[in-house]
């Protein structure tokens, strides 16, 4: 969505103690461009943006701080690693999912790699759990349809490559604060939404009552006596001042700038609740079935990562870097053009 201003979180942008002024100007020129562009027009926003744009800087800085250091994910740790087993299905699934990534693709594109042997990242996917009837084997017996919960990891991705851990870093802290300025842009959209809403409601409403007055309806009475109590005035007047309350409470159309700029200060205010992290532990067999009294093959410990938010969002995180003579041919021989230009 967003292709400025990609050097937001660079380390030269930042102070010992805290943000510096020009980090605040550059995150709100782009909250201003990923949310609506017009704000620009309203006098003192920069002044009204700087604390809630500051404290959501301030905490992806740290949130991203907090991730562990990015792990090999190669053909060679697939087999010693269990998160990369429980991950991917085979090397080659995990050679598809990170080394054949859009993500990949596009960097590699635009990008002389040269002689670096890394592409470090932020693996992403989604968990997913589901329970089944399965067969174990307990005591030397096979007992069927044995309750089951069977972890699935999904919709993977490898966000923000680079040749460099320090710009893959950065790209972590853009990909985090560009995340919530999407929620304030689409807290902004479902306002816009409500209101156009509510304003057709309103006119049809209004045109309902004039076109009953003028008893246009009379015959309903007679010859659909179950819509004899569609004539009732007060009801549809009570339902059209409903509907005017709750419009007067948006605020004019000519006030939703500011309505707007309260939505991305109230958002950004709450990093907390946009985007936070939570340990998960996770103990697995080889086929990636949960552990439990049942449980006769040798289990593996995860210990994971997951990022969550208050919209409902959540994906297990994973820093890492792939060997660049890993990946796919097509892959690799984008790579090797891009040494040449």
């Amino acid at each position: 969505m967003f292709q400025f201003l990609s050097s937001l979180f660079s380390p030269s942008a930042l102070s010992s103690s805290s943000v510096d002024n020009d980090l605040i100007e550059a995150a709100t020129d782009r909250v201003i461009e990923g949310t609506d562009s017009r704000l620009k027009a309203l006098g003192g926003y920069r002044r009204q943006l700087r604390e809630p744009v500051e404290k959501a800087a301030e905490y992806v800085i740290d949130l991203v701080a907090s991730l562990p250091k990015p792990v090999e994910i190669s053909r060679r740790t697939f087999g010693s690693d269990p998160r990369l087993h429980a991950f991917f299905a085979s090397v080659d699934h995990m050679q598809e999912k990170v080394g054949a990534a859009q993500t990949v693709d596009a960097y590699l594109k635009r990008t002389a790699v040269g002689d670096k042997s890394r592409l470090y990242g932020l693996l992403s996917m989604q968990r997913e759990e589901k329970n089944r009837l399965g067969t174990v084997l307990q005591d030397d017996r096979i007992q069927r349809d044995v309750q089951q919960t069977a972890v699935n990891f999904l919709n993977h991705n490898f966000v923000g490559p680079s040749v460099s851990h320090e710009e893959a870093v950065q790209n972590m802290k853009n990909s985090a604060f560009d995340f919530m300025i999407n929620i304030a842009l689409e807290r902004i959209i479902a306002e816009r939404t409500r209101y156009a809403e509510l304003e057709k409601q309103q006119l049809l409403l209004k045109q309902k009552l004039k076109t009953m007055r003028a008893g246009n309806w009379g015959l309903e009475g007679m010859l659909r006596p179950e819509m004899s109590g569609a004539k009732d005035y007060s009801s549809l007047e009570v339902q059209i001042d409903a509907v005017e309350r709750e419009l007067a409470q948006m605020g004019a159309r000519h006030e939703m700038l500011d309505k707007n700029l309260q939505i991305i200060k109230d958002t950004l205010c709450n990093p907390e609740e946009l985007l936070a992290l939570r340990n998960i532990e996770l103990e697995l067999d080889s086929m990636n079935i949960k552990a439990d009294a049942s449980t006769a093959a040798k289990v593996h410990k995860l210990e994971l990562i997951e990022a969550y938010s208050s919209i409902g969002a959540a994906r297990i995180l994973l820093p890492g870097w792939y060997p660049l003579n890993e990946l796919p041919p097509g892959r690799a021989s984008i790579a090797d053009a891009m040494r040449y230009l």
